[in-house]
């Protein structure tokens, strides 16, 4: 038996990490949500670079040019296509020729709402 005075070592609990992998991720310091975003972002970047490799291996396989031209619009419709400018964007572009009143008068108009007196 071991004296009183002397501790017995306590054997060290091995603790499963919260977040395997992603040592990060246990710090307190660093917050779960930007470390995910990062991580998403280029998850997403790496999915689109292989659907290109793909995609251009596959039109290289067909038997002329017309066909792989084909097989890029029916696979990329949708996927490649350009992000659609959010409306304040295109305000700028294209200034409305129409004054506030006018506007109001000719949605009022359209919307079917509109009272004509004589």
């Amino acid at each position: 038996m071991a004296p009183k005075d002397e501790k017995v070592p306590e054997e060290k609990v091995r603790r499963v990490p919260l977040y395997p992998g992603f040592p990060e991720l246990a710090r307190s310091d660093v917050s779960v949500y930007p470390m995910c975003r990062h991580r998403y972002h280029w998850a997403k970047v790496a999915q689109h670079k292989q659907f290109l490799k793909e995609l251009h291996s596959f039109e290289r396989l067909q038997s002329n040019a017309l066909d792989g031209v084909r097989v890029h619009r029916e696979f990329s419709q949708g996927i490649l296509s350009h992000k659609i400018p959010p409306r304040r964007y295109i305000q700028k572009l294209t200034p409305d020729p129409l004054n506030s009143h006018q506007r109001m008068r000719v949605e009022e108009i359209i919307s079917g709402n509109a009272i004509f007196s004589k």
